[in-house]
């Protein structure tokens, strides 16, 4: 009301807003200038505020998301998103579920739900998929939504399906891991990396099982990936092992400059040249740890366990396995052990590698000591 005449008062004259009967009083001017600024602000901010009240209160963000998510959306009642949300929970999406597909999508809370997302839903819903798997996946990865249904979804999904032969819940998890197998054309994206692979004497068997568990590293363009094949090959890996993918995978997915960070943490820890290349060679995985789980586990091993850095270069899978939940427990029983003189000779191998059951027969149940399997649940967080 008070904005609406402001408004009346004044006219345009040379693109400036003049007041008709105080055309030459300046200072007048700027007090009206600056009413309808701080008016226009507070219009602003109210609507601004009622997006993240409306994205607390009824999605259920952080303030910090509510207030990011706000920025990507322009609404001002609650008509259109209400309508999107309850769409998402007539079709089965938790609370959780939905508060993730706007934190990924932010726009969807303004489309179409019936034209946007209930065709896609449907397609799915008509496929051999479980629904819960269906709803689980797409709250993670909402991308097919904003997707062609018919220009990419259907014959993307189609052309994965009969190069792979898999299932078709098989297809959503791959999409799953990287959403180009839908969004984008497979035939012009995957197809001739695919084709590269085969013509190298990868088994087509290991081409499926990583396309499935790996999609994104046959999404490059087919020239890098080519080159990258090569000089795979040069390592002399063998195109008929999981390994020769795995190396490709390495390869695509580091940067030159943690290519060099890495391998200069390792010689930190005192592997030469060649056991670093001869590690990558009998592990290509090693070369995709974080640097943090590199130094943690080499720490433990060489710092606080005494054994020799190059034993690890020997056998780099040890790095594989998860400090808290594998290596820290069964060091401490080891350690406990050699305390009590109660064991002289083992396997480190056997020690990290063997299985729950097998560790426990080789380390704790022989010695009938209620002390060891304690200590040794209580750090695997397992309840007493």
């Amino acid at each position: 009301m008070i904005y609406s005449i402001f408004k009346n008062q004044v006219f345009i004259r040379n693109g400036s807003w003049i007041p008709p009967t105080c055309a030459k009083n300046a200072s007048f001017l700027r007090i009206i200038s600056a009413l309808v600024v701080r008016y226009e602000s507070g219009i602003a901010e109210s609507r601004h505020w009622f997006k993240t009240s409306y994205l607390i209160n009824t999605i259920g963000l952080s303030p910090q998301s509510a207030v990011s998510v706000s920025k990507k959306l322009h609404f001002e009642t609650s008509k259109q998103p209400d309508t999107v949300i309850s769409f998402l929970e007539k079709h089965g999406f938790s609370k959780a579920q939905i508060r993730n597909i706007i934190q990924r999508w932010p726009e969807s809370l303004l489309c179409n739900p019936e034209k946007n997302l209930l065709p896609k839903l449907q397609f799915f819903y008509s496929r051999r998929i479980s629904r819960f798997q269906l709803l689980r996946i797409l709250a993670v990865n909402p991308s097919v939504f904003r997707t062609s249904l018919d220009n990419s979804i259907i014959p993307n999904f189609n052309s994965f399906k009969e190069f792979t032969g898999c299932d078709d819940d098989q297809v959503l998890l791959a999409y799953k891991n990287d959403s180009s197998i839908l969004t984008r054309k497979f035939q012009s994206v995957f197809a001739p990396n695919l084709a590269i692979l085969k013509e190298s004497g990868v088994p087509e068997s290991t081409i499926i099982v990583e396309l499935v568990l790996h999609p994104r590293i046959f999404s490059v363009k087919p020239d890098k990936f080519r080159g990258i094949v090569e000089e795979v090959k040069k390592l002399g890996f063998d195109p008929s092992k999981r390994s020769f993918l795995t190396a490709v995978q390495a390869f695509l997915q580091l940067s030159k400059s943690t290519w060099e960070r890495k391998i200069d943490l390792l010689k930190q820890w005192g592997w030469s040249n060649e056991e670093v290349v001869s590690a990558f060679e009998k592990y290509p995985k090693t070369m995709m740890f974080s640097e943090q789980k590199i130094s943690a586990i080499m720490s433990l091993f060489v710092d606080k366990m005494g054994w020799k850095s190059s034993y690890i270069a020997k056998r780099p899978v040890l790095l594989a396995y998860n400090l808290e939940r594998r290596i820290i427990p069964r060091c401490l029983v080891l350690q406990v052990l050699l305390s009590k003189g109660l064991i002289q000779k083992f396997s480190l191998n056997f020690l990290v590698e063997s299985t729950e059951k097998k560790f426990l027969q080789r380390f704790v149940i022989p010695y009938k000591d209620p002390y060891l399997l304690k200590l040794y649940e209580q750090k695997l967080g397992l309840p007493e």
